[in-house]
């Protein structure tokens, strides 16, 4: 709610830290605390980078990002693979950016240790909030859960002598 557009061209990633429990229950302000981490503009890059493991210090972390989105067809999905459409095939392989139906969305995962949720808001119904409390699908959801559950350590080492 706190940002305006849908053409943010950097994805960021910021860290969660739960300040008052009962508050965030009853969505009072300040129950939150927001801390921005980084910022990339290839979300999967952000993800992936070394540092944004430290995400992991905090209650939960929160990913946002804006881009298109296109219909998922899955209408072949029931079918008996009886039906071999081609064309079907060619439409998945369409970019988002390039379909016919895309809409500019601005999306916003959330992963802590009860899993990841997001909130997505499409630019042509801005006010409408599509949530997803835990049923997301997809390379951005499997980014986001290894980042929590599975982020790598990096150790450094020192080449000093003491």
């Amino acid at each position: 709610m706190s940002l305006d557009g849908f053409d943010l061209k950097r994805a960021r990633l910021y860290g969660i830290s739960v300040v008052d429990v009962g508050g965030v229950d009853r969505l009072e302000d300040g129950a939150l605390r927001i801390t921005f981490l980084a910022e990339h503009g290839d979300v999967y890059e952000l993800i992936d980078a070394p540092t944004s493991a430290i995400v992991r210090m905090f209650d939960a972390a929160v990913v946002l990002t804006c881009g298109w989105a296109a219909p998922i067809d899955r209408s072949h999905e029931s079918d008996d693979d009886d039906d071999d459409d081609d064309d079907d095939d060619a439409n998945e392989k369409v970019p988002p950016s390039q379909h016919p139906q895309r809409r500019r969305v601005r999306l916003v995962v959330v992963v802590g240790d009860q899993g990841v949720g997001s909130v997505l808001r499409f630019a042509d119904t801005p006010n409408e909030i599509v949530t997803d409390a835990g049923s997301a699908r997809g390379s951005l959801a499997d980014a986001v859960t290894n980042l929590w559950f599975d982020s790598p350590v990096h150790v450094a080492r020192s080449s000093s002598k003491n």
